[in-house]
């Protein structure tokens, strides 16, 4: 079960196609890719994504420890397929208390990632200087760099495997998970790590909170 479609930029209504447009439409964004999570069956979801996903599908692999599954997203229409991927993780925080960790994969121009950073999207500025976070994905160094965003989380991004790459986390200091040997493999290529994943209590964050600034 999936929840109705929605804006990937601000979580808003959408216009289906019609006889004038083949496109999903938001009243503020044009057209756009329309977004769903799970709302349950989450591991069918992920199964399907890593089957008909044209983007990443990033997992942790070895997961943290203690750390779960907790929400899958996508963006993309039965044309086009998924053209973004979101998968939530919760666990401890390395300063303690709980934590959330979503992982956004994306072409450029859907805005998924963006949203959930709590950034103008739909796409991050130039990335000048020098990345304060790395992380495997795929089998490549990965580099990650950070954004100003609000003070409730923190976020990075990158590029793999020829698309966006994002990282976002609550609260802000979750960060310092980076510090380990984040390890991200692609459930495409592997989907038995899929399978074997732990599922928890569902996030709120894939669908609920405060919109981009836009």
């Amino acid at each position: 079960m999936t929840i109705a479609a929605t804006c990937p930029r601000c979580l808003g209504p959408l216009r289906p196609p019609d006889l004038w447009s083949s496109q999903y439409r938001c009243d503020e964004h044009g057209e756009v890719s329309p977004y769903r999570t799970a709302v349950s069956s989450r591991e069918q979801s992920l199964h399907a994504l890593a089957t008909s996903s044209t983007v990443p599908v990033w997992l942790p692999e070895p997961m943290p420890v203690h750390w779960y599954v907790s929400g899958v997203g996508w963006a993309g229409d039965d044309r086009t397929g998924p053209r973004a991927t979101a998968l939530a993780l919760a666990g401890p925080s390395p300063l303690g208390g709980p934590a959330e960790m979503i992982l956004v994969a994306e072409e450029p121009g859907v805005g998924l990632g963006a949203r959930l950073a709590g950034i103008a999207g739909p796409d991050p500025e130039a990335l000048p200087g020098v990345p304060e976070a790395k992380v495997e994905a795929a089998g490549h160094p990965t580099a990650m760099w950070p954004l100003v965003v609000p003070p409730d989380r923190a976020a990075f991004v990158g590029e793999a495997r020829g698309v966006w790459l994002w990282l976002v986390l609550w609260p802000a200091d979750a960060a310092l998970i980076l510090l380990e040997h984040l390890v991200l493999r692609d459930v495409r290529d592997a989907p038995e790590i899929g399978e074997r994943s732990f599922f928890g209590a569902v996030s709120e964050h894939l669908t609920v909170g405060p919109p981009a600034v836009r």
